[in-house]
């Protein structure tokens, strides 16, 4: 099956999941827990990403979040990355934490919006082993669920500082107290009989919304295959150093050819990862294009040799190499 699309725009709502490796768990006690929360609300700020609405339960998290800049990748590399670095060094571990990409569904506001965020809200009693006991039992889980915006959203908590509620609440209409008391009316009527997930009306795997809505999203991206040599001759135009030129002074600081360091095979793994991630950084070329450079290698590959070298700097091994690498070539 082909992967979903990834959809990058000004002001984008998207619906947002990750899910443990082999199904594990991706949160083992509190402390994780407010950690994520933590790196979200600083991903937030560093990224300009207003959250509408989270859980996070066991081995799994929702989002739905709103992009003001077309970021949505970028954004969600370093909430990710920067998580599974914390988790990897604080439960002494190595590898995967989340079963490949996150998913992310782009999505339309008003039709949809209400029940999204029941879905979402709803996780800590669905599924077989946390939907299990009576109503009152499972409307008491469901209400005690501390890592969730459930518990704000139906007044029965502080309002978190992260959460902007009132495009969800707005479409209930009244005010204050009242709203939330309907809104929390709506989530729990869902417990006496099982909802559809309003995510199974998503066509190609990653857009939820009206006709309109579609004709919209496959309008822009023809007109990104359309724009995309023009694109990529602006990314090459862009100012800063050039591509050889990163490549040169990272091969310098390692006592190689730019040559050797090209290599598909090359011996300095490392020296490699820290060319591809400043070229990442630096030069606006994409993943294909940086892997195309470095012996025509994968995207996939290339993705990966950067969160590579990004959790070796975290974990200290290359944490003053790679910025003075990155001021060196700054100043080029």
């Amino acid at each position: 099956m082909a992967r979903p699309l990834r959809i990058e725009y000004k002001g984008a709502l998207y619906h947002l999941t990750g899910r443990g490796n082999r199904r594990e768990a991706v949160f083992a006690d509190e402390e994780d827990w407010e950690r994520f929360l933590s790196l979200l609300a600083e991903s937030l700020r560093r990224y300009q990403v207003v959250l509408h609405a989270y859980v996070l339960m066991g081995n799994h998290y929702h989002l739905l979040g709103q992009t003001q800049l077309a970021n949505l990748g970028r954004w969600m590399h370093w909430l990710v990355t920067s998580y599974t670095v914390r988790f990897n060094h604080r439960h002494r571990r190595v590898g995967h934490l989340f079963q490949g990409r996150y998913k992310s569904i782009v999505m339309e506001g008003k039709e949809y919006l209400l029940s999204l965020s029941r879905y979402i809200h709803l996780n800590p009693v669905r599924g077989l082993r946390l939907g299990r006991g009576s109503i009152s039992e499972r409307r008491e889980r469901l209400r005690a669920w501390r890592w969730s915006s459930y518990r704000g959203y139906a007044g029965l908590a502080k309002r978190e500082a992260i959460v902007e509620e009132e495009l969800i609440l707005g479409e209930l209409g009244g005010r204050g107290r009242k709203r939330r008391l309907e809104y929390r009316r709506f989530v729990e009527s869902a417990l006496l009989e099982p909802i559809v997930s309003p995510l199974e009306e998503a066509k190609w795997q990653a857009v939820l919304g009206s006709e309109g809505f579609h004709r919209r999203v496959r309008d822009r991206l023809l007109g990104w295959k359309e724009k995309r040599r023009e694109i990529q001759a602006v990314r090459h135009c862009s100012k800063g150093p050039g591509l050889e030129e990163i490549v040169r002074a990272v091969a310098r600081a390692y006592g190689l050819s730019a040559r050797a360091l090209r290599e598909q095979r090359s011996r300095k793994q490392e020296a490699k990862g820290v060319a591809m991630t400043l070229v990442w950084e630096m030069c606006g070329l994409s993943l294909r294009e940086i892997g195309e450079y470095f012996g025509r290698m994968d995207y996939a590959a290339v993705a990966q040799q950067i969160r590579r070298t990004r959790i070796r700097q975290e974990e200290g091994d290359l944490k003053y190499r790679l910025p003075r690498l990155r001021r060196i070539c700054q100043r080029i």
